[in-house]
């Protein structure tokens, strides 16, 4: 097969693919436009039946919202007594559903690996190297210091005990 027929033969699949694609998102769209007719007829069925229930006459707002009106023709207040409803809670709260438990454990993990990279990020801050670096040089220099009092008071006491005639022992050496 020479070159031209299989350059020929790639074109010709590549605009039969693009039919194809374009052929089923065509039928896509007209299928969601279909339903999302459907559903906009439903919602208008299910608001006049809510305001023939509600006895109200509302007035349908620049979003197309129909808000219930009150007889003095301001807008109706609604009262909200309770948050969830009493009967989806579980029986016994020890019990957790799989997605509970994988929310839990998702979560828990999350913020731990959240607060692990906070302290790395702010340990390795400018500021916080300055510090450790200022903090460590003054360790270095105090246990210098302390190093040299300690030679220094051996030193005495050595010189303490040849002045007085007497050499250091075996105990002492392990002092």
């Amino acid at each position: 097969m020479d070159l031209v027929a299989l350059t020929a033969g790639c074109a010709l699949a590549l605009v039969l693919g693009l039919g194809v694609v374009l052929a089923v998102g065509v039928a896509g769209r007209r299928r969601l436009e279909v339903e999302l007719d459907t559903v906009h007829g439903e919602l208008r069925d299910l608001r006049s039946r809510l305001d023939r229930l509600a006895g109200t006459d509302g007035d349908a707002g620049a979003d197309g919202v129909t808000t219930p009106r009150a007889e003095d023709g301001t807008a109706a207040e609604y009262l909200i007594t309770s948050l969830a409803d009493e009967a989806s809670e579980p029986e016994d709260p020890s019990l957790v559903t799989s997605g509970q438990f994988a929310s839990i454990a998702v979560g828990e993990s999350l913020v731990r690996v959240v607060s692990l990279a906070h302290g790395v990020r702010r340990a390795l801050s400018p500021e916080q190297r300055n510090r450790i670096r200022f903090e460590m040089h003054r360790e270095v220099k105090r246990s210098r210091r302390q190093r040299r009092r300690e030679v220094n008071a051996a030193r005495r006491h050595l010189r303490a005990q040849q002045a007085d005639g007497r050499e250091p022992g075996l105990a002492e050496d392990a002092a």
